[in-house]
């Protein structure tokens, strides 16, 4: 490891002390790299965000451990002498700033930069001074971000400007985007350029319905879209279903536009999905981190999806099922090193790990939010489902990670609490207690639980929206809706997947979902869709003779109170221990392989409880009308 984080790593030496406390106002140590080299090194990390959380925390893990744990206690405060006196007084202080870092750059610019960004400029040649703002700035536009504004001079110029904006998968800090748009406006008239880069809906809105005069038009030649560097980033957007193909009905077309237009053919489908599996495999090549394999699962669920809606024979599913194979099985390495590190993570747009998902709805600061949680949607599910939705909603789609075991029980009952399943411990085998989880998690946010509501069992039968508590009560500012029809088709499927995609179709053809989408946005909500695990489709390897032992009998996973029962299992079946990160520490875990089900041998289900990447991560997704 080097650049950044290897600054950060060297505060951390061996032989370490038994207690750290870090101030770490910029979240440098929110970092699944960095904290994976910390606790492969033995150390435990906690973060401190209000005392009593911590206290129990501390006494929790530690209290039946022996004494040489080493412990970092991870601060957002800059003062650290407002850390409780016992502990402060008693550790070794580290300090961590994103200023120390990069010491020849302004501190007020760098300290605003999100770690893809430090990534960035680790890797560039600093020549000279440029500890100013303004020259800070510059330096990170052109080198950084790679947007040379000043060369800018034509429509296609400031397109692709904006393109490459958006695709940076960078937060770009408002100070570094504001110094863009003002020195962008004096050089190009005419064009809505403050729009286009200051909100992604805008500038989506504003090419789709120019792609639409663009086909109507028949491809004018004179038009940017032919400019070579703008399809390219084009076609991508069409790709990840950002823009939205327009039907037309014949195939009279320049061959090069084929992902923006739809006629309702298999091959265009067919070549749709080999275009989805390049740009997988593109990805697999980069060593993913956690955004990188939201991105693969958002891709790979679009082209399983597809491969359903095609019923593809066996000899054309050869290349999804390689797909699979590779994904599965980089994604369970990559798991096994980092998961344990995303527990701490944030993120502004969506929640790193699902419990999270309180935190980030309140951060969004509006004044009426609904959260809407389909159990069981994997992001193959919600491919098809987008498809549905594309004509009447803007979709903004992130990702987030959910709890494993992937049960309803443990991670759906994270999202509602708004905390780790450790914290949960008496209830974590039923979901009961989920509505007065839900009310005092908004109400430790400031928000009294009169004006929350929380249902479930939605989406089943006729929608009727005077049946819809959070509709029907006018003082609702915040709404918690579960919606099992996903979840229930899992469990009753006797086809897999493939009669799981026609059983989805049919409910959508219903519109609840819609109906639902059209009145929550309607009564100003701000509306999230989420999930709490994904599904996969198992082939059964045999029941496990288990008896009365384990406490959990899942098709994917076995859970036990007893680590030497757990351990005594795994050596007889086709599993994996789970490591106990965030669980109580009597709930130990047995985990299916990729594809396999403690079924009957040979049985095919689609179940959930494992650790693959389509019932790990999850759809995160901001609706709006379009």
């Amino acid at each position: 490891m080097n650049g950044w984080r290897q600054k950060v790593l060297e505060c951390f030496q061996a032989p370490f002390p038994h207690l750290t406390i870090v101030s770490d106002p910029d979240q440098l140590l929110e970092d699944e790299s960095i904290l994976s080299t910390l606790t492969g090194q033995g150390l435990e990390m906690i973060k401190l965000q209000d005392r009593a959380s911590f206290r129990y925390e501390m006494e929790s893990r530690f209290k039946n451990k022996d004494q040489h744990v080493n412990c970092v206690v991870v601060s957002p405060l800059e003062d650290l002498r407002d850390i409780p006196f016992d502990i402060w007084s008693n550790a070794q202080k580290v300090e961590l700033r994103k200023s120390s870092l990069f010491p020849g750059l302004s501190a007020h610019v760098v300290r605003q930069l999100d770690t893809r960004t430090l990534d960035l400029l680790s890797g560039i040649t600093i020549k000279g001074t440029v500890s100013t703002e303004r020259a800070t700035i510059d330096l990170i536009l052109r080198q950084v971000y790679g947007l040379s504004y000043d060369s800018v001079h034509s429509l296609s110029d400031c397109l692709l400007l904006a393109m490459r904006y958006h695709r940076l998968q960078c937060e770009v800090p408002v100070t570094i985007q504001q110094y863009l748009i003002e020195n962008l406006q004096h050089r190009v008239k005419d064009i809505p350029i403050q729009d286009w880069i200051s909100s992604y809906y805008a500038f989506m809105q504003y090419l789709q319905q120019e792609w639409h005069r663009f086909v109507n038009d028949h491809f004018p030649q004179s038009h940017a879209f032919w400019d070579p560097e703008v399809r390219a980033v084009l076609s991508m957007l069409f790709i990840e279903g950002d823009l939205s193909p327009v039907s037309i009905h014949h195939d009279s077309f320049p061959n090069v536009f084929f992902w923006g237009v739809s006629f309702d053919d298999k091959q265009q489908k067919f070549e749709m999905m080999k275009e989805l599996e390049r740009q997988v495999e593109m990805l697999l090549s980069t060593s993913p981190d956690r955004r990188t394999w939201i991105q693969i699962a958002r891709l790979f669920g679009k082209a399983k999806s597809i491969a359903l809606e095609l019923q593809l024979e066996d000899e054309d599913s050869s290349l999804l099922i390689d797909m699979e194979e590779r994904v599965e099985a980089y994604f369970e390495r990559w798991l096994s090193d980092h998961y344990g590190s995303l527990v701490t993570l944030t993120d502004r747009n969506a929640p790193v790990m699902v419990h999270k998902t309180v935190e980030v709805l309140r951060l969004k600061g509006q004044e009426k939010v609904a959260l809407i949680v389909c159990d069981g949607l994997s992001f193959v599910q919600w491919a098809q489902i987008e498809r549905e939705l594309v004509n009447d909603f803007h979709c903004e789609i992130y990702g987030s990670f959910a709890w494993i075991p992937t049960l309803t029980s443990v991670s759906r009952q994270s999202i509602f609490s708004g905390e780790i399943p450790r914290f949960f411990y008496d209830s974590i085998n039923t979901t009961a207690k989920e509505e007065k989880a839900w009310k005092m998690a908004w109400e430790r946010s400031g928000v009294p639980s009169v004006y929350v509501t929380y249902e479930r069992g939605l989406g089943q039968g006729e929608y009727d929206r005077s049946k819809i508590a959070a509709l029907a009560k006018s003082n609702t500012k915040v709404a918690g809706l579960v919606i099992d029809t996903v979840d229930q088709l899992t469990h009753h499927t006797i086809q897999g997947q493939l009669g799981m995609y026609a059983e989805v179709d049919v409910w959508l053809k219903q519109r609840f979902l819609q109906s639902l989408l059209t009145d929550l946005l309607d009564e100003g909500f701000d509306v999230y869709l989420t999930s709490d695990h994904g599904n996969k489709e198992s082939k059964g390897v045999g029941r496990t003779n288990d008896g009365i032992l384990p406490e959990t009998r899942g098709e994917r996973v076995r859970v036990y109170r007893d680590v030497v029962l757990r351990d005594q299992a795994a050596v007889q079946y086709s599993c994996k221990p789970w490591p106990g990160t965030g669980l109580p520490d009597d709930y130990h875990a047995l985990i299916a392989q990729s594809g396999e089900a403690f079924v009957r041998e040979g049985e095919i289900v689609v179940s959930h409880g494992g650790a693959s990447i389509e019932e790990v991560i999850v759809p995160f997704v901001h609706i709006k009308k379009r």
